[in-house]
């Protein structure tokens, strides 16, 4: 995957995004999403198995941000991706998951794009993610349930559920005990369909991470029977097709991908430093970082239209006949295995079987 023009645009177009919407609220964490814009679109637009119109499609891979307080970076992708809104009762209602307005009013009361993902009230968000480690762990407990579901469901012929998980962590999240203890369970399972995403930017909220941090990440994960792989530049798209491609191909453990960032990518003075980890940027740093970007420095909360039409090309292009597929060998398993389907129905929508 070459950057091309198409792809630098919707990568600067979730920077900006994410920009502009916490110097609104005068509130949250800009540069993770500066960072890890072409982790994330290049994860949605070539590999997440993910149809925007059926957000609660049985089998879709999920996507975890462990590191919640970068949530823009996850409101910018379902706005963009165009995720459809789901109700209480699964019931697909036809409007976007987050719309423009929404990000406009991020971190605001009875917004749809809250200060942290919350599961159920935002569709599209996997799983509310806030404490440091907390994603990654249920990374894996979500990975166990998709092992388990291919257990009881699948047959001869119907490889009902089999989807992958990909959790998006940082240096907080390596820190804390929980992720630690989940990592060395999901070794010890060989769970090859979990993908964790370090992001190894090296900065905290209170400063440069040697401060506080010293471990070598790699060695212990690969002590955990991981495999381990690295892409030096968060910006290197090829480096990071192959990374997830290895990622795909590896069957008898899960796999930890190292990406190497800069906190606050591009903003001439924030860079790399912790101001850009919880507070926002200042209106000049934004038009010179917009510069940088070669993008309308007084533009606000700009999508140019060929970047929906991108995402609906690509990730809706991929994950929709994928959907339809799974759909129609469901209408088929329903058929053969009418005890199973009728489970994995009220599974999916928290219903207790009879009795």
């Amino acid at each position: 995957m070459t950057t091309n023009k198409i792809d630098q645009l919707g990568i600067n177009t979730i920077r900006t995004l994410s920009m502009d919407a916490v110097q609104q609220a005068n509130s949250g964490h800009p540069g993770t999403p500066m960072a890890m814009a072409p982790v994330v679109y290049c994860l949605w637009q070539q590999f997440l198995r993910f149809d925007p119109d059926d957000p609660i499609w049985p089998n879709r891979d999920r996507f975890v941000l462990s590191i919640g307080h970068s949530s823009m970076l996850l409101y910018a992708l379902l706005h963009l991706a165009g995720v459809k809104a789901v109700n209480p009762k699964y019931e697909r209602l036809g409007e976007v998951s987050v719309k423009l307005d929404d990000i406009k009013r991020f971190r605001q009361l009875d917004s749809k794009c809250p200060g942290h993902p919350e599961y159920r009230w935002t569709s599209g968000v996997e799983t509310t993610t806030g404490p440091l480690g907390q994603g990654v762990a249920t990374s894996v407990g979500m990975a166990m349930a998709s092992r388990w579901m291919g257990h009881y469901f699948n047959r001869p012929g119907f490889d009902m559920l089999d989807y992958d998980v990909y959790a998006l962590c940082g240096d907080g999240c390596m820190m804390e005990g929980v992720s630690n203890e989940a990592a060395s369970l999901a070794g010890h399972l060989k769970l090859s369909n979990l993908c964790w995403i370090y992001d190894n930017n090296k900065i905290s909220i209170e400063g440069h991470t040697e401060w506080s941090f010293s471990d070598d990440v790699a060695t212990r994960f690969i002590g955990y029977g991981w495999n381990v792989t690295r892409v030096g530049d968060a910006n290197d798209l090829e480096m990071l097709e192959r990374a997830l491609k290895i990622f795909k191909v590896t069957a008898d453990r899960p796999t930890l991908i190292i990406v190497d960032s800069h906190i606050a990518f591009g903003s001439p003075h924030k860079q790399d430093t912790s101001a850009a980890h919880g507070e926002p940027l200042g209106e000049e740093e934004i038009k010179l970082t917009k510069r940088n970007y070669g993008w309308p420095e007084d533009a606000k909360f700009l999508v140019p239209p060929e970047v929906y039409e991108h995402f609906q090309a690509e990730m809706g292009g991929r994950g929709r006949p994928l959907r339809d597929a799974w759909m129609a060998k469901f209408e088929q398993y329903k058929t053969q295995y009418p005890e199973l389907a009728d489970h994995l129905y009220k599974m999916q929508h928290r219903q207790l079987p009879g009795g």
